[in-house]
């Protein structure tokens, strides 16, 4: 399969997880109940099929991210290659987003983990905003941050104009 037909999949699955989340969130009271599960119970099959993709893939974008400290430290030294942040948000992702959808599932047959599947869903939509501030900002803030410095040197470096009456 090709590179640009791998990462086309990984978008679709994007927005089969995402929209599953946003409909299991906004759907999270007693009249939708229903809804409710099916949007949480498709979050849960994404994340597996992920897994099992992620598992199965040797290269590419499907392979499992491996965070390393090391790998970590090293690149904040170097600046060169992908930043391994990248890495560290999607396993906290998988992770966050994973355990709410296996809490909710099991929540569905224990009432007593309805709490702890809110809490963690609750702390997720707070993992997904700062991997949303973060990926805006690697492929589209660094180029508008660096043309507003750029136009702001451009500001302080121009002559004052004189004005005559």
């Amino acid at each position: 399969m090709s590179p640009k037909t791998q990462h086309a999949m990984l978008k679709l699955w994007h927005a089969w997880l995402a929209g599953g989340y946003l409909v299991a969130y906004v759907t999270a009271d007693e009249d939708t109940y229903s809804m409710h599960l099916f949007a949480g119970y498709t979050v849960l099959i994404a994340i597996a099929v992920r897994l099992v993709a992620g598992m199965l893939a040797t290269s590419g974008p499907w392979r499992l991210p491996r965070p390393s400290v090391k790998d970590s430290l090293a690149w904040l030294t170097a600046r060169k290659g992908r930043n391994p942040l990248f890495a560290w948000f999607a396993v906290m992702l998988l992770a966050a987003i994973g355990i709410a959808a296996v809490l909710g599932a099991f929540a569905d047959g224990m009432a007593w983990l309805e709490d702890p599947h809110e809490a963690v869903s609750e702390a997720s939509l707070w993992v997904i905003f700062g991997h949303i501030a973060f990926v805006t900002f690697m492929y589209g803030g660094k180029r508008l941050l660096a043309r507003t410095r750029d136009a702001l040197s451009d500001f302080r470096l121009a002559p004052a104009k004189e004005t005559s009456r």
